[in-house]
């Protein structure tokens, strides 16, 4: 668990853009600060405060949230060896005292090691108070050995959703290798579809999202099988249709054997998905985005518009040229 650039540039993002309010701050796990001094000069400007000895590598993260605005950090731990405020098991309810106490909630890498993922969400839910923020920072592609789990942007858009009392929902994917530009990537209910994101490659997932508001128990559906249910009750249902099979595939089955099949593919899949990723997502750079763009962006994910071939119109960089 610990603060890397990339987890930096998230608070500095979450203050600027998202206006978290840190003042009384709850962290699943104490993390570490894990970035450079050379690392928080990128973003020294945006968090406003100079670097010191407090924030060093190895240091823990309170220091850094105090710089940022909090006055109390409570953080989360099922064991006390990181020095953890609160000795508590997230595979269980927190107690009904905690419920609604804290203006933000931060994890930087516990969520995917903790078994019970439903009494997790749980937890966070009720932990913020109403108008409090969340941000969660945890793997995507890449990591089958790290954690217990790889979470998918579907499950924090139907998660931190409306229907559970949650807006302004934003989930970015960070590819490892390059770092610098966020992918934001759209809400599956408005394409229609599921994304369509790259599985040869280290992604981290960032999660930011405003609670707007308590609900009942949480409510999870992933989204293209809440619309068919809906489709198949309105009489609006039609069946997948095998003559839809392209010539192409009959051809390479009757030809090919198994595992060449398999083999090709694999290629054309990949090539596909990686198209289609490069056309879905919008790439910000969140040092230099401003309030209002982004704005724009996450109430209007819906409308294809500026957003189309991975571009924004706001300030933000804009996508680089594919090449073929």
């Amino acid at each position: 668990m610990g603060i890397d650039l990339t987890g930096l540039r998230a608070l500095s993002f979450a203050s600027r853009i998202y206006k978290f309010e840190f003042r009384n701050t709850v962290t699943l796990g104490r993390h570490e600060i894990h970035f450079w001094k050379q690392e928080y000069d990128v973003v020294r400007k945006n968090i406003g405060a100079a670097y010191d000895d407090s924030i060093a590598v190895g240091a823990y993260c309170e220091p850094l949230l105090y710089k940022l605005g909090a006055r109390n950090v409570t953080s989360i731990d099922a064991s006390a060896f990181e020095g953890a405020s609160l000795i508590h098991d997230f595979n269980r309810p927190i107690p009904q005292d905690l419920h609604e106490q804290f203006d933000a909630f931060l994890d930087f890498g516990s969520i995917e090691h903790i078994f019970d993922v439903a009494q997790v969400v749980g937890n966070i839910v009720n932990l913020v108070k109403v108008g409090g923020h969340v941000l969660i920072g945890t793997n995507a592609n890449g990591f089958p050995s790290h954690g217990l789990y790889q979470f998918s942007p579907e499950f924090f858009y139907s998660l931190f959703s409306k229907r559970n009392g949650f807006e302004d929902t934003s989930v970015f994917l960070v590819n490892l290798a390059r770092p610098k530009m966020w992918s934001l990537i759209r809400r599956p209910v408005d394409l229609k579809r599921r994304n369509e994101i790259p599985f040869e490659d280290q992604m981290m997932m960032l999660i930011f999202s405003r609670k707007a508001g308590s609900g009942g128990p949480l409510t999870v559906i992933q989204s293209d099988y809440d619309d068919t249910w809906a489709r198949f009750e309105t009489g609006n249902w039609s069946s997948w249709n095998r003559d839809n099979i392209s010539k192409w595939k009959k051809m390479l089955h009757g030809v090919v054997n198994p595992y060449a099949y398999r083999s090709i593919g694999y290629s054309f899949l990949s090539s596909r998905v990686r198209r289609k990723y490069r056309d879905d997502r919008i790439l910000i750079n969140p040092d230099t985005i401003d309030a209002e763009a982004f704005g724009g962006m996450i109430s209007n994910q819906a409308v294809a518009g500026s957003a189309q071939k991975g571009t924004w119109s706001g300030s933000v960089e804009p996508a680089p040229p594919r090449h073929s």
